[in-house]
């Protein structure tokens, strides 16, 4: 089986790990990929212990290949500046959506279409930690048809299996995966078919093993088709949970470019899902909000609650947030006045019953004004909801802003809002993970060197940027460049055996050393008496050795106190 870790050259060079961590500086960002060709289209996908995956089509060789690269949750790169080579296979110079998923193992899942047959079709590979191909160099085939396959989703259910659903012409197909690469559903997955044309699926991972899937019924003419919204939950087995669909709408109003929306867990394994459409035919979009019970029972008004009913106004681009335990949803929507000239961000927060809680035509957050706003992500902090968009310097260039609000719509931060990026660039594709170890991080594709690269920013809890204090049990980890100090050297690094510290200091203070794994679990202590020079042998407090990884180490007296990384190897 082939890995691309790059352990033998990093043995050589550890200069190939680039610990530049999330960049505190609006006007500078952290840089993903920076190579020659378009870098487009980046996804990212983040664990609770704040290993990030971001993957994106590189246009190095004049091919969309696909690319990945791991970040801790500092923002050091922990593979090549380049990222690992994921795919070179012939693919088209027309992209469709695709996904990148994380399972509980922290393993990467990725899956997109290529035509590496003649034909468009989808291929999925889970990729470790250290950078192996579990499924194969090549990936696993899910498709080999002369149909287009476009679009895939994928997600994993908490028994640690990948679901994947993507669009076949008039038809969905979905294909469950086992972590070690076997297919449960059959080699040619599940088909849903009916009288009208399906697509556009979205995936939802609710109790052991189930998934729900959100998707279109279309009829009528492709490019003005009369759109419906359903969904369906799925077992272990691939059957039907519902008696029948859910109709999430069938209002219609809803064109063909409108196609992914916010779909979230409502905390009890239904959902809420929000989109605009202009079911009265009056030119003018409007924001709706639905909920589904995990039961397919419709938990709000048919068709969905409009969000605001602010007359002669245009409502696009829902965005969701719901903090853990609130009985709330919060929309968030790009408002327009009616001939699109000026643009402003509102909010609605609305009840478990259904009811607009703050005035039926929502609060602003952002006034209508004539600088182009769009709000392209929305997330929650453990009590609060966080919103992230463009702003236009002009009719190309854009900066990154974000603005935290409190359960009753009030700006958190001092300031309001946040600058994520003040380079003036065209940026495409931004995209927003979830929030763990108190931050947020978007990435993009911008054109600030000429071509499109991927670049990425955190965000802090506190409206900061920077690398975050990830709290270690009792004890405080404070990311630092791993680099030698003034008076510490801790070699080699990285090791397959036994790290040496080294105290640089005419005093001889007490000192005590603890080991972290990645997860943040004390795992060794040493108290340093007198010592200058003293050796952890890659054992843990019961004496066993410890895998191969990252770990981290907090050295500290009354008179000092520094963290770090060490990278264990086979």
């Amino acid at each position: 089986m082939k890995t691309h870790f790059l352990i033998f050259v990093l043995l050589l060079n550890f200069s190939l790990f680039s610990f530049a961590q999330w960049s505190s500086d609006a006007s500078v960002n952290t840089s993903v990929a920076i190579a020659t060709g378009d870098q487009v289209i980046p996804k990212i996908a983040t664990s609770p212990s704040g290993t990030t995956y971001i993957s994106w089509f590189s246009g190095e060789s004049g091919n969309y290949n696909v690319r990945l690269q791991k970040m801790d949750v500092y923002g050091n790169k922990l593979w090549a500046d380049e990222g690992l080579l994921v795919s070179d296979h012939p693919a088209m110079s027309w992209l469709t959506d695709w996904d990148i998923a994380i399972d509980q193992e922290e393993h990467a899942i990725i899956t997109f279409q290529d035509i590496r047959t003649g034909n468009n079709n989808i291929y999925a590979y889970r990729i470790t930690p250290d950078g192996e191909f579990i499924w194969g160099d090549d990936g696993l085939e899910l498709s080999n048809t002369t149909a287009f396959d476009a679009s895939p989703k994928v997600t994993v259910t908490n028994a640690g299996n990948a679901i994947i659903a993507w669009a076949s012409e008039d038809v969905v197909i979905l294909q469950k995966i086992t972590p070690e690469g076997t297919f449960l559903w059959g080699d040619n997955g599940i088909t849903l078919s009916g009288e009208n044309r399906y697509s556009w699926p979205q995936l939802l991972p609710v109790g052991d093993d189930d998934i729900i899937l959100k998707y279109f019924e279309d009829s009528g003419p492709i490019m003005y088709p009369t759109r419906h919204i359903l969904a369906q939950r799925y077992d272990m087995n691939g059957n039907p949970v519902w008696n029948e669909e859910a109709v999430i709408s069938d209002a219609a109003g809803i064109s063909a470019w409108t196609q992914i929306f916010p779909f979230i867990n409502d905390g009890n394994d239904g959902f809420y899902i929000a989109w605009h459409d202009d079911r009265d035919n009056n030119m003018l979009a409007s924001i709706f909000v639905q909920h589904i019970g995990s039961d397919g029972l419709i938990l709000f008004a048919d068709d969905g609650i409009e969000a605001s009913t602010m007359p002669f106004r245009n409502h696009f681009y829902a965005k969701l947030a719901l903090p853990p335990g609130s009985n709330d949803i919060f929309i968030v929507w790009n408002e327009m006045d009616a001939n699109q000239n000026n643009r402003g961000i509102y909010g609605q927060k609305v009840s478990s019953s259904g009811e607009r809680l703050w005035t039926n035509n929502g609060k602003a957050f952002i006034e209508l004004s004539a600088t182009d706003v769009y709000p392209f992500g929305a997330g929650n902090s453990d009590s609060d909801i966080v919103v992230f968009y463009d702003e236009y310097f002009n009719g190309m260039d854009a900066g990154i802003k974000a603005m935290r609000i409190d359960t009753d719509g009030n700006f958190v931060w001092e300031n309001e809002i946040a600058e994520l990026s003040t380079v003036q660039s065209q940026k495409s594709h931004p995209e927003l993970n979830n929030f763990f170890n108190g931050q947020w991080i978007a990435v993009w594709a911008d054109d600030r060197n000429g071509n499109n690269d991927i670049y990425g920013q955190n965000i802090q809890l506190d409206g900061t940027l920077g690398p975050v204090i990830v709290s270690i049990n009792e004890d405080p980890l404070i990311g630092i460049n791993n680099q030698p100090t003034d008076f510490l050297q801790v070699y080699p690094n990285p090791s397959k055996g036994k790290v040496n510290f080294s105290l640089q200091t005419s005093m001889f203070v007490e000192s005590e050393l603890f080991i972290f794994d990645a997860f943040g679990n004390r795992i060794k202590s040493f108290k340093i008496n007198n010592e200058q020079n003293f050796i952890w042998d890659r054992t843990n407090y019961n004496r066993f050795q410890v895998p191969q990884g990252t770990y981290y180490y907090r050295i500290f007296s009354n008179d000092f106190d520094k963290t770090g990384k060490i990278i264990i190897l086979e």
